[in-house]
């Protein structure tokens, strides 16, 4: 439910920004690229398009070591992701981007950003410290390949160089370099923005380079939806070098709610962070405080924010392949600014300061952005309160019932993947626990993925493979238990999908799921939403 307040003042929108910027490291100035007024919100995705290559895993294989024992980008020999088997790309890596409702949506703004460590095209470690080019070109970085959502074709797109160290005196041994374009009118041309975007093409040195090879890209979306709030949308890019000392990057041009919570995202994106060296940090405060406070969250440490890794909000960023929760020196970050009791970001807040700060690990930022909730023009604001949902749903073996059930959608993940049969050891079939205690009363959590060429519907999973040959054994195993269980594959993870039943509706999905297929099967299944989630544009996009 929505409380709409009135309010006796008129609330005045200032669309114009400054940013201010304080550091001797500052190589490119932070300004404003994009800041609009919006009831909708912000999003983004990412990968890296470097990996490890060793005696056991090429760099298509995801590395999910991200503990303290975990390598670091400079004692690996790195080389491009390639994921796509097109001739035309020598680099490629995937990620989807899901939007968690189904209202309409019109995209106001994207804009991608690429970046990578780039000396030269190849380079090895003669002895510890001395490092050597084997092939010392330097080729155009500033124009890759794109591929949207249900298109078969790359589209080349050329960027705006925003920085390169390869002439900088202090960071050439790194040559970081950045680009930026603005993408909105391919995706405001497209029919559906839900789904894989592939880029490709993206050049950073393979082999070693003093520091390490890191590279990725960073897609930042602004979208409308007229369900929402509304917010104010800022965003910012340069280059800040940070290893022991500091910049400030000022958000202004905005009023926060004059009554109630205060709710305010960040996102930012940065090269060279590292998993295992703590130190870097990101501190915020608003005008009306006196002191920084440090930034961190469920995956995000206080004392090592940027630690190699692509996360939204409290999760690692799942849905992309590879998906490696150790990204080696690149960092994408959307979070909400933890704010209780209006404590960092008080009501009729003007100006709010984020800080980059490190005492330890250098890292590279070049961008970020800042998303508050705001009045709407006319002075009114909207207060959002959550409860459960209530569904009515059709069981075929029952009468209608209704059910107090919470159900959200989330992006499909990868975090039930079953596979056992390892180095030749056996498949087991054990049952799993059975986490459906309560029939009537749960939280119900449907995954949203979109596979090209697959009927859309709602499939009852029962296990993921990452083995074809295991997902086939089970599925064969499945049906001597009498079941109708059919599989497919998702070409962006290569995974294999093992279910159980496709219902067209929701509904009968969530009734099916929660009766255990009629009281048939004692494991663990889960709903899948295939397809189902295109994404409805306004008539006014073009």
């Amino acid at each position: 439910m929505k409380k709409i307040i009135y309010l006796n003042s008129i609330y005045i929108f200032i669309f114009l920004s400054n940013s201010s910027l304080l550091s001797a490291q500052l190589t490119v100035p932070f300004k404003v690229r994009y800041q609009s007024y919006v009831k909708g919100d912000m999003t983004v995705i990412a990968n890296n398009i470097v990996n490890r290559r060793d005696y056991n895993n090429g760099p298509e294989i995801p590395y999910y070591n991200h503990t303290s024992s975990a390598n670091l980008n400079d004692e690996f020999n790195m080389e491009y992701v390639d994921i796509d088997d097109d001739d035309e790309t020598f680099s490629s890596s995937s990620a989807e981007l899901f939007l968690d409702n189904q209202h309409p949506k019109k995209i106001l703004y994207a804009g991608l950003y690429w970046a990578a460590t780039y000396k030269y095209t190849s380079g090895i470690e003669k002895k510890e410290g001395k490092f050597e080019a084997v092939d010392a070109t330097r080729e155009n970085f500033n124009t890759i390949k794109i591929k949207f959502p249900n298109q078969e074709k790359y589209s080349d797109l050329t960027g705006q160089i925003i920085y390169d160290g390869f002439a900088n005196k202090e960071l050439k041994e790194f040559s970081p370099y950045v680009v930026y374009a603005d993408i909105t009118s391919y995706l405001t041309d497209l029919t559906s923005v839900a789904g894989v975007y592939t880029v490709a093409n993206i050049r950073a040195t393979q082999g070693t380079i003093n520091g390490g090879v890191a590279a990725g890209w960073t897609l930042f979306i602004v979208y409308e939806d007229q369900s929402m709030t509304a917010k104010y949308i800022s965003t910012y890019d340069g280059f800040a070098s940070i290893s022991n000392n500091s910049t400030d990057i000022t958000f202004d041009g905005f009023q926060s709610l004059p009554k109630g919570n205060v709710k305010a995202k960040l996102a930012c994106a940065s090269l060279e962070g590292d998993t295992n060296l703590i130190g870097d940090q990101l501190l915020f405060k608003s005008s009306e405080n006196k002191d920084f406070t440090p930034l961190y969250n469920a995956v995000r440490r206080a004392d090592n924010f940027f630690d190699s890794s692509i996360t939204i909000e409290n999760k690692n960023f799942a849905n992309r392949f590879p998906d490696s929760k150790n990204t080696l020196g690149f960092d994408t970050c959307l979070m909400t600014i933890p704010n209780p009791n209006n404590s960092i970001i008080n009501n009729n807040c003007t100006e709010s300061t984020l800080r980059l700060n490190s005492n330890g690990d250098r890292y590279f930022m070049f961008f970020s952005a800042f998303g508050i909730e705001v009045a709407n023009p006319d002075g009114t604001y909207e207060i959002a309160t959550e409860n459960s949902i209530v569904s009515t749903i059709h069981n075929k073996n029952k009468s209608n019932i209704v059910l107090n059930t919470e159900v959200k959608f989330v992006p499909a993940n990868n975090l039930l993947i079953s596979d056992s049969q390892k180095n030749g050891t056996t498949l087991s079939f054990e049952n799993k626990e059975n986490m459906l205690s309560n029939k009537t009363k749960q939280k119900i959590e449907i995954q949203v993925l979109n596979i090209n060429n697959q009927p859309k519907g709602y499939y009852l999973v029962a296990n993921i493979f990452s083995i074809k040959t295991n997902a086939l054994v089970f599925e064969n195993f499945l049906i001597s238990k009498g079941f109708n269980a059919k599989s497919f594959m998702n070409p962006m993870t290569k995974y294999t999908y093992v279910y159980l039943e496709k219902l067209d509706s929701e509904q009968d999905a969530v009734a099916l799921y929660l009766s255990q297929i009629n009281d048939t099967y004692k494991d663990k299944i889960w709903i899948l939403s295939l397809n189902n989630n295109s994404l409805t544009l306004t008539d006014n996009d073009n």
